[in-house]
Parts: structure tokens; C-alpha cells; sequence
């Protein structure tokens, strides 16, 4: 090449150099091939590490470094002589367009083209990618602080997962879905679709205008508050009144429990303490189990550990069960998309996992035979039936209440008092507990009103077992 370097060799003509000409052309003529230096190498440094560049400048200058050859590239020339028409078709752009394109990487150091001592350019198209060769290690570097930064983000994602939600059995958010999550349908053959039970739990009540919020019989009553999975509120009652251990904690205990029964690679994660006492599961424990989310699902490019964490945010430790399936269940087809399913339920409207466990063991021949399954206890009658308090409000919900509905969830109710404009009820069953809970409540209170009850509140508890 003939580039002119020094004043002495400058004409008059109608090419414009850049500010920092010399100083580029410096470092082209400084350059030598050092081993290891290869047109591969070269091309993903220009990927990763060129962020000051727009994309349509970084796939002009990938067109020009994919000319390199590798034998004159040891020769210590790093010349190309693609002509402006082909790069542009290469670009899928006009020549203009691919001019100026290659006009910002001259300016911008990656790149000289070949002038006569005129100042105009050469007969034949050459440019000079030395300079390109000698940023090599800068733009590597480049690419490290990228995915520090990078790390770093994730660290912090991490950090803010455990930090903020405890990763317990207590109340979170309900997050919006996103948009990965919506439309995905479930993967599983058969008759263990998790969300044959719930259908209604997509609708929300509209708030009234005194301030409180009363859903349909198909509407669960909003109060301002989600509650979790593992929430202690989660099947107590409508007042906050608990007469009873929280029954979503415990179903959410022995899913964890036969969650890692049914995944030995799970229980080794979080180690025999947690396997042991499943809701006692530390942040470290989890950030363990996260970490190991892309290993454990395929298709790693779902981003499997932001559903992962975005699960955690919803469902608490639940998550981890819902993972286990997943992973172990041999009738899951898919297993990333089953597990965005389950991760997209409401916090409210995750099914009972329970069923699928007791079905992956039963697979594995882990769950004893029905003959030696303890026979069930019996259940106590209903107390307080025959109260005229609530024989009156039960008149009047056996004609709100379709006959359906009526006999699935009020056929065990039991009556314990109405005191302070707080009814109190029992039922032996904490899915009936949450059912009622979640769709029947302005029923009660429109029943009560009818027999000339005062009725603010509505608790309901679960009933133990005799």
C-alpha cells in the first residue's frame, strides 16, 4: 500500500481523512502477527468487542475481516480488496449506504483505505485491517468487562431473589406473567394436566366502591393483599382469625418432602438437614439449587434460571417441587415448558402436587402396597349443625348456592359461633376450606343478611381429624 503518512506525500484531492489518520496509520505500520492470532479469533472479537459500533458497522466491518487470509495474516499483511458493491450486497444495502458504513470505521480506527500519494483513492479497492489486528487484545478485553458486568447483574439478581422473599413459606407478590409465560400450554400425557382443578382463578373481582371487594361465586374476593402459596393465611380465614396451622404450609411441606425423594440430584443440593425439614431451606440453599437450574432442564436457551427465579417470586419454595416434576416426571414431554406452566399459576391457583408425587412414586414402586396404607381416621360430625343461628343462614345459602356447588362444599360445614359480626366455621377439608374461601364468601354474607344476621367477617377453619 501507498499510504500517505507525512505531509510531503499530501496533494491536492477529494479524499477526507479522519482526525486521527496518522495516528491510525501508526499503528497499522507498528503492527506484527504474533502466534495464536487467527482470522476466527479476530471475527469473534469484532462480536463481542466493538460495543462503540452499531450493528450495521459491525457487520460491515465482519464482511471486510472474513476476506483475511491466514497465510498473508502471518506474512504480517492484513490487506483486503472486497469492492464496495459486494459488500453492500453482502449488507443487503446500497453502495452509498456500505461507503458510509465503512467511512465510520475508518474514523474509528479499525480500518485504512488504500490512497495514491494524490490523495484519491487506488484504482482497485484495498483497505488495510491492520489496525484492526493490533486492537485485538483491547477488544478482548472489551468483551471481559462485558461479562463482569454481566456476572455481576446476576450476583445481584441473586442476592435480591433470596434477600427480599426470604425464600419461605410467607406472603409474595403477584407478579404480572411474562411474556415468555403466557399462551404456553401444558406437556403432560393424559389425565395429570395440573390445572383441571382450578379454572376460574384468571378472573379478578372488580373492587367495589365502599373499599371492600367481593368476588362472584366464580371470582376470588380481592383485599388488597395476595397471599402465597406457603402463607399462613392461605386457608385460615377471611378475618386473619387461625384456629388451625396453616394448611397450604403443610401441603407445601410434603411436597418438598416427596419433592426430594422422587429427585436425588435436588436433595443433594440442599443437603440431608433440608431434606429432613424441608420448610427450614436457607438462601444459600436455593442459590445452590438455582445455579444448577440450567444443568438440571434442557434447552438452556429458555433462559431456564430467570423462570426459575421468577417461580421463586410467585411461589415461594413450592418452586422447587414444581422443578422436581419436571425433571423426574417420565410423562413430561417437555420438561422447560411444563415447568413455565406451573410457574405461571397464580400463587393462589397452583394445583395440589401432592397428586403428581404420589403418582411418580407409585412409578418407581416407592409407595407401599394399599394393604399396608394405615386405614383413614374418621372424620368428627359437624358441630354446632343444628344451631338455629345457622340452620337460619343456611336456609337462605341453600337458595343462593346452586345445588351443585352446595353439596360439593357445604355438605360437612360446621357452625362455632357468631360473636362481634365474625361468623366462625369449620369444615374437614382444607381444599373446601380454600374453596369456599375463595368463591363462596359474598354467598355467606348475602345469606346471612337474608336470615337477619350481622355478619362482617367470615372465618373458616379446617377441622382435625379424630
Amino acid at each position: 500500500m501507498q499510504t500517505a503518512t507525512s505531509m510531503d506525500d499530501w496533494r491536492p484531492g477529494f479524499a477526507k481523512r479522519a482526525d486521527n489518520f496518522h495516528e491510525v496509520c501508526d499503528r497499522a505500520q507498528a503492527w506484527r502477527w504474533e502466534p495464536g492470532v487467527s482470522v476466527p479469533r479476530i471475527l469473534y472479537a469484532v462480536i463481542v468487542g466493538t460495543p462503540e459500533l452499531t450493528i450495521p458497522q459491525r457487520m460491515t466491518l465482519l464482511v471486510y475481516a472474513q476476506h483475511l487470509n491466514q497465510d498473508r495474516l502471518e506474512q504480517n499483511q492484513a490487506c483486503v480488496w472486497p469492492s464496495s458493491k459486494l459488500v453492500a450486497r453482502y449488507l443487503g444495502c446500497g453502495v452509498q449506504t456500505a461507503r458510509a458504513h465503512r467511512r465510520a470505521l475508518e474514523s474509528k480506527g479499525y480500518m485504512v483505505r488504500d490512497y495514491t500519494r494524490a490523495n484519491r483513492p487506488a484504482g482497485e479497492e484495498a483497505y488495510d485491517l491492520a489496525p484492526l489486528a493490533a486492537r485485538l487484545e483491547e477488544m478482548e478485553d472489551a468483551d471481559g468487562s462485558i461479562r463482569a458486568v454481566h456476572a455481576a447483574e446476576r450476583a445481584a439478581q441473586y442476592e435480591a431473589v433470596v434477600g427480599l422473599h426470604n425464600i419461605s413459606a410467607r406472603e409474595a407478590k403477584i407478579r404480572h406473567l411474562e411474556q415468555s409465560q403466557k399462551n404456553v400450554s401444558s406437556s403432560v400425557r393424559g389425565t395429570d394436566a395440573p390445572a383441571a382443578r382450578i379454572q376460574s382463578l384468571g378472573r379478578r373481582a372488580t373492587p367495589a366502591e365502599n373499599g371492600k371487594t367481593y368476588g362472584t361465586s366464580t371470582n376470588r374476593p380481592r383485599t388488597g393483599h395476595d397471599s402465597a402459596i406457603c402463607s399462613p393465611g392461605g386457608a385460615s380465614g377471611f378475618g386473619g382469625d387461625h384456629s388451625a396451622p396453616s394448611v397450604r404450609a403443610e401441603m407445601a411441606r410434603q411436597e418438598l418432602t416427596a419433592a426430594f425423594q422422587v429427585s436425588p440430584r435436588l436433595a443433594a443440593l440442599v443437603g440431608p438437614a433440608v431434606v429432613a425439614d424441608p420448610l427450614s431451606a436457607s438462601a444459600a440453599d436455593v442459590a445452590r439449587v438455582t445455579a444448577a437450574v440450567q444443568d438440571l432442564l434442557p434447552e438452556p436457551e429458555r433462559n431456564n434460571d430467570q423462570t426459575f427465579e421468577w417461580a421463586l417470586k410467585r411461589h415461594g419454595l413450592r418452586a422447587i417441587s414444581m422443578l422436581a416434576i419436571a425433571i423426574e416426571d417420565t410423562d413430561v414431554r417437555s420438561p422447560c415448558k411444563y415447568f413455565g406452566k406451573m410457574a405461571s399459576f397464580e400463587p393462589l391457583g397452583a394445583p395440589d402436587l401432592r397428586l403428581n408425587f404420589a403418582r411418580i412414586l407409585r412409578a418407581k414402586g416407592e409407595i407401599p402396597p394399599p394393604a399396608a396404607v394405615p386405614s383413614p381416621a374418621t372424620v368428627m360430625e359437624a358441630p354446632g349443625a343444628d344451631d338455629p343461628c345457622w340452620r337460619s343462614i343456611d336456609e337462605q345459602l341453600r337458595r343462593i348456592v346452586k345445588t351443585g356447588p352446595y353439596g360439593s362444599w357445604f355438605g360437612r360445614i360446621g357452625f362455632h359461633g357468631l360473636q362481634g359480626g365474625i361468623l366462625t366455621i369449620s369444615t374437614p377439608s382444607g381444599i373446601a376450606a380454600d374453596r369456599i374461601k375463595r368463591d363462596f364468601h359474598r354467598e355467606i354474607l348475602l345469606a346471612a343478611e337474608a336470615a337477619g344476621h350481622e355478619v362482617e367477617r367470615v372465618s373458616i377453619i379446617v377441622r382435625k381429624l379424630t
